[in-house]
């Protein structure tokens, strides 16, 4: 009888536990569902916000670059303007032809140059070079173009079809000494330019026209066949200054521009939100059968929490990927300079900084470096970082110093619209002497370190890039022969509550112990002595002046 009752009972329990359970595992299934589309929903959404600012990142880039590359196309022409205004009132057309030499010829800048004088009436040709200009110089069109040329403040261009070629026309002039310098450089006849393979932008299509107008005739540049155009899809635009018109750079990604876990983020959020509804839907039937079930519900809660630090920890590293990607992978090997650099990223958070360094060979005795911080963290800062990292580089490989470089960046960048400023610590020095010319915008000053003597250099110090064009002052410092200058970013020696001039102090205190490391040595020790605490991303940039 009790072996009945019992079996009776249990046989009781087996037929209303479906009805106990269906209920709350029904409202789990049906809202982990509801759940599941929406996280998928959302990480597509974020995925495509996340390629469209990629997209617009490297277009920004590229149309740095390509703002860098006018100034590199127009710049002979200008060397030659100003050789004219140093020459006299009458000039000097053979310095003309001298200065221009390099630059004129087949597969050179310019298919042909030319130098004009106003002598009132009309602008005489004094000086021409290479092939038979587009334009017919007796034309009333190019005594129109010159005369525009005289009144603009920057170069005129514009776009000219010769036979079955197109010219871009440059000219520059100069309304005081009255003398224009005339180019013409010609476009690709299939107008097809590719981004070469080891190209930072080679993940981009790109249309480049001249003017405002995306139209086929005004097309100067592309990597895709031009009957394919205009692009389709998602594509970002960027104007570029070109003379007195634009330059418009149109780009669409050739392939996922984010990272393998944003590429994959939507089906991780589909497949993972179906398993998490499944499991909910398990721990909670067995929450009505037992408290044991319920207790094994709290592992699986925290196996999820695991997983969120896990997916954390990625998105950190993509992060810190993507800051390193657009440092220099390798620093150039120079005689006389033994070289080290660091860059660590804050202890905390996963938006990347802005924070840069970079060293350059300029000629054969001497090299050019920079250190920057922009402000704020996030892709729209390392924008600006890398819009002020490859402008910088371009003006120091020009041959400016320091003080000029910085002076024409100044005019590049509104904190007003690109919502961030940068502190930037430019450097030329000379292999032989151990000679460096510095500039600072608003940048901590570099530390000197050697046998008997570590100091803070004493720079002048001129206004953070982004606050408008400015002028800045230079300070001439020598390095000494096993000597060190360590330029940083504030990350080094800013920590909270405390004043900055107790970081530098320990700074210092700590190279006066560590003179005489290697470098390679040095850097991480000094990470270790005045960053164990950051709070913010630290670059450091060391040269060591040594013996050849």
């Amino acid at each position: 009888m009790l072996r009945r009752e019992l079996a009776r009972r249990e046989a009781g329990v087996s037929l209303r536990r479906p009805h106990r359970l269906r209920e709350p595992v029904t409202i789990i299934c049906i809202a982990g569902l509801l759940l599941t589309v929406l996280g998928a929903w959302a990480a597509e959404r974020v995925d495509d916000s996340t390629e469209r600012r990629l997209l617009e990142t490297q277009s920004r880039q590229a149309a740095g670059v390509l703002t860098s590359a006018v100034l590199v196309i127009e710049q002979p022409l200008r060397a030659a303007l100003a050789g004219q205004a140093s020459a006299g009132p009458n000039g000097a057309p053979t310095a003309f032809r001298r200065g221009m030499t390099s630059s004129v010829g087949d597969g050179l800048v310019f298919d042909t140059a030319s130098l004009w004088r106003d002598d009132g009436a009309t602008l005489e040709r004094r000086v021409t070079m290479g092939a038979q200009p587009g334009l017919d110089p007796r034309g009333p069109e190019v005594q129109e173009l010159l005369r525009r040329a005289l009144r603009s403040p920057t170069s005129v261009v514009e776009r000219i079809e010769v036979g079955d070629r197109t010219r871009i026309v440059y000219a520059v002039g100069d309304d005081t000494t009255g003398f224009v310098a005339y180019g013409e450089r010609p476009i690709p006849k299939d107008r097809r330019t590719p981004f070469d393979r080891d190209s930072a932008f080679e993940q981009l299509h790109y249309a480049l026209y001249v003017g405002e107008r995306t139209t086929l005739a005004n097309l100067a540049a592309t990597d895709v066949d031009p009957a394919d155009l205009p692009m389709d899809g998602d594509t970002a635009q960027v104007q570029i200054p070109f003379g007195d018109t634009v330059l418009t750079l149109v780009t669409r990604s050739r392939e996922h521009l984010g990272g393998a876990l944003s590429r994959w983020l939507t089906l991780i959020a589909s497949v993972g939100g179906l398993l998490l509804t499944l499991a909910s839907a398990l721990v909670a039937r067995q929450l009505v059968g037992a408290r044991v079930r319920a207790e094994d519900s709290a592992d699986t809660i925290r196996g999820l929490y695991r997983t969120v630090d896990g997916l954390y920890e990625e998105q950190r590293e993509l992060s810190l990927r993507l800051q390193r990607a657009l440092l220099p992978a390798v620093l150039p090997r120079l005689s006389r300079l033994e070289v080290a650099s660091e860059y660590v990223a804050a202890a905390q958070g996963i938006e990347i900084g802005g924070d840069w360094y970079s060293l350059v060979e300029v000629g054969e005795h001497h090299f050019g470096f920079v250190v920057g911080d922009v402000s704020g963290h996030g892709i729209d800062a390392v924008a600006v970082m890398a819009r002020a990292r490859f402008t910088l580089r371009a003006y120091l490989l020009d041959g400016d110093g320091p003080a000029a470089a910085l002076e024409k960046c100044s005019s590049q960048f509104d904190i007003t619209v690109d919502d961030h400023m940068a502190t930037v610590l430019v450097g030329v020095g000379d292999l032989r002497t151990g000679e460096v010319v510095l500039a600072n915008a608003g940048h901590p000053a570099p530390v000197i370190s050697g046998p008997g003597s570590t100091e803070l250099v004493e720079v002048a110090t001129g206004p953070p890039l982004g606050l408008g064009p400015t002028s800045y002052e230079t300070t001439t410092v020598v390095i000494p022969v096993g000597a060190a200058l360590v330029a940083y970013t504030d990350g080094l020696v800013e920590r909270r509550e405390e004043h900055i001039d107790t970081g530098t102090a320990r700074l210092v205190t700590a190279l006066r112990e560590l003179e005489g490391e290697p470098l390679a040595d040095l850097v991480p020790r000094l990470l270790a002595a005045c960053g164990e605490e950051r709070a913010d991303d630290i670059a450091v940039l060391a040269l060591r002046r040594i013996n050849p």
